[in-house]
């Protein structure tokens, strides 16, 4: 699978954020959800940690938060949206 990597920081949290959207949608494109899921199956348990932190700071609105625990998080799949 040949997908671009960003070490951006909005790039990783859209990551973190996504890597489990639901594909019924439409939304993403497949190879992005693709990339996606193979982005996070070789994520280590604490950079799985680091994704469902920087979820849980974004769903209580803490920006700066969310932000930083996907900043430690390894190159993301660059997001079309972005």
């Amino acid at each position: 699978m040949a997908t671009e990597l960003s070490n951006d920081t909005a790039h990783k949290l859209h990551a973190a954020l996504y890597h489990e959207w639901p594909s019924a949608d439409g939304f993403f494109l497949t190879g992005y959800r693709d990339a996606l899921a193979h982005w996070f199956t070789a994520l280590t348990p604490g950079d799985k940690r680091a994704t469902t932190n920087a979820h849980a700071a974004y769903d209580r609105g803490d920006d700066v938060g969310a932000s930083k625990a996907a900043a430690a998080l390894p190159p993301a799949p660059v997001c079309p949206l972005l």
